[in-house]
C-alpha cells in the first residue's frame, strides 16, 4: 500500500477539477469522534485520477486531528486507509452527498482554526473543496446531523450518550438526545466548567410507565484538573428521548478511588516469538489494522477495538468496555495478548493459530488477573514479562 500525499500549494488543473464520486462518514457523531472518507475524481484519464481522503474530527475538542490522502483506484488500500485512521470508532458508514461532503469539509477546517489547532498537513489541499463553499439550511443541517447518529435501542442507551455529551461540552450533540417537546423547566445545568471523559456511569430505575426516572452515578476525569468527581444526575426518558435531567450532586475522589471503580478483571497469554522480526511483523500487521499503536520504551501496544459501540447501551456503562484486546509486542521477542473477558482472550488465541504467524510464535503461559496488568507492564520499561510479574511480589 502507497499512501501519496499532495503537497501544498498546488494550482494546477488537476486540483481545480477534481468532481465528487462519493462520500461517507461514520455514525459516531454521539461518541464525540467522526471518520470521512471522500472520493474525488478527474473527468479524463490521467495517472492521478482518483483522489482519496479521509478525515478524523474530534467534535469536542481538537477539531480535525489526523487527515490521509491516497492517490489511486486500488480497492484494498482505500479499504486498509480508512481501517488504519478511525477503524476503532465501532462504526457503520453512511453515504453522504456531496453538498453535505463539501460543509462537512469546511465546517472541520473553520472549527479547527477557531480552535487554535494545527491542521494536518494534508489539509494544505483542501483550496479546490474550500473555494466552493455550500451552505446548508437548518433542516438540512439538522438532517445530516441525524445521520451521523447511531441508532439507539434503549434508555440506557439514551442517557449515557446524553450524559457522555454533556460532560464532554458538546451541547449541540446533547441536544440531539431532547424531545422536542420537553420542557426547558425541567433541565438543570449539567455540563461541567471544563471538559471532562466520561469514564463510568451505573445507572438505576428509580420509577414512572411513560415519563421513566433513573438515578445515575458517572465517574468523569476533569482533565485539565487532573482530578476525577463523582457526579450524581436524575435523567428522565420519555419515548426513547430525554425529557429532564437535573444534577442532584458532585464531589472529587481521590485517584486509588477512581481505579478501584475501573478495576477489571485482564486475561493474558505470552507468547515467545521465534525467527525474524521483520517476518513477524509482516504476518501481524493484518491482526492490528483498525487499532491504535501507541510505542512505549521497550516495545509497542496495539489496542483493537469492538466493532460496534453497543457497550454504551449497558445499565453499568465503562469507556473501555469498546476494547475487545490488547496486543503487546516488546523489543526483546515477546507478544503479550490481554483481553477484558475470558470469551474475547478464547478469540485473540483462535485468531493466532490462523495464517503463518502461528508457526513463528510459541504460547508460554497464561493468566488472570484482578487487575488489568499490561499497562503496568508497557510503562515498567523492563523487556520479560515473566520477571516483571515476579518483580510485583
Amino acid at each position: 500500500m502507497e499512501l501519496k500525499v499532495l503537497k501544498g500549494g498546488k494550482s494546477s488543473s488537476l486540483i481545480t477539477e477534481y468532481r465528487f464520486a462519493g462520500g461517507e462518514i461514520t455514525d459516531t457523531r454521539l461518541m464525540g469522534v467522526v471518520g470521512m472518507h471522500l472520493h474525488w475524481i478527474l473527468p479524463y484519464e490521467t495517472e492521478s485520477r482518483d483522489l482519496h481522503q479521509f478525515y478524523y474530527y474530534d467534535i469536542e475538542e481538537l477539531g480535525l486531528e489526523s487527515m490521509a490522502v491516497y492517490i489511486g483506484d486500488d480497492e484494498i488500500t482505500v479499504e486498509m486507509t480508512g481501517k488504519s485512521l478511525y477503524g476503532g470508532l465501532g462504526a457503520a458508514m453512511r453515504p453522504l452527498s456531496e453538498r453535505e461532503a463539501r460543509w462537512l469539509a469546511n465546517t472541520m477546517i473553520a472549527e479547527t482554526k477557531r480552535r487554535n489547532q494545527l491542521l494536518p498537513e494534508e489539509a494544505r489541499d483542501l483550496d479546490f473543496i474550500m473555494k466552493a463553499p455550500v451552505l446548508l439550511s437548518e433542516e438540512e443541517k439538522d438532517a445530516l446531523e441525524r445521520k451521523m447518529c447511531v441508532p439507539i435501542h434503549t434508555d440506557y442507551g439514551v442517557i449515557n450518550y446524553y450524559l457522555m455529551r454533556c460532560f464532554g461540552k458538546d451541547p449541540e450533540g446533547a441536544a440531539l438526545l431532547v424531545a422536542e417537546n420537553a420542557d426547558p423547566a425541567a433541565f438543570g445545568r449539567i455540563e461541567p466548567p471544563r471538559h471532562s471523559t466520561f469514564l463510568r456511569n451505573s445507572i438505576q430505575f428509580t420509577g414512572g410507565v411513560i415519563r421513566k426516572t433513573y438515578l445515575c452515578e458517572s465517574l468523569i476525569e476533569v482533565e485539565s484538573e487532573n482530578a476525577h468527581h463523582i457526579v450524581t444526575t436524575e435523567v428522565s426518558v420519555a419515548g426513547g428521548k430525554i425529557v429532564g435531567a437535573e444534577k442532584r450532586s458532585e464531589f472529587r475522589i481521590s485517584d486509588y478511588e477512581a481505579s478501584m471503580k475501573l478495576s477489571r478483571p485482564e486475561f493474558v497469554t505470552v507468547y515467545e516469538i521465534y525467527g525474524d522480526m521483520d517476518v513477524f511483523d509482516r504476518e501481524f500487521a493484518p491482526y492490528t489494522l483498525g487499532a491504535t499503536k501507541t510505542g512505549h520504551d521497550c516495545g509497542d501496544m496495539y489496542m483493537e477495538f469492538k466493532r460496534d459501540n453497543y457497550h454504551v447501551e449497558q445499565a453499568d456503562f465503562k469507556l473501555s468496555d469498546d476494547v475487545q484486546t490488547l496486543y503487546f509486542v516488546t523489543d526483546y521477542g515477546q507478544l503479550i495478548v490481554g483481553a477484558y473477558s475470558l470469551d474475547d482472550i478464547v478469540r485473540a488465541e483462535a485468531l493466532l493459530q490462523t495464517g503463518r504467524i502461528h508457526k513463528i510464535i510459541q504460547s508460554t503461559a497464561k493468566y488472570q488477573f484482578a487487575d488489568p496488568i499490561i499497562y503496568e507492564f508497557a510503562m515498567s520499561g523492563m523487556t520479560d514479562f515473566t520477571e516483571f510479574l515476579k518483580s510485583l511480589d
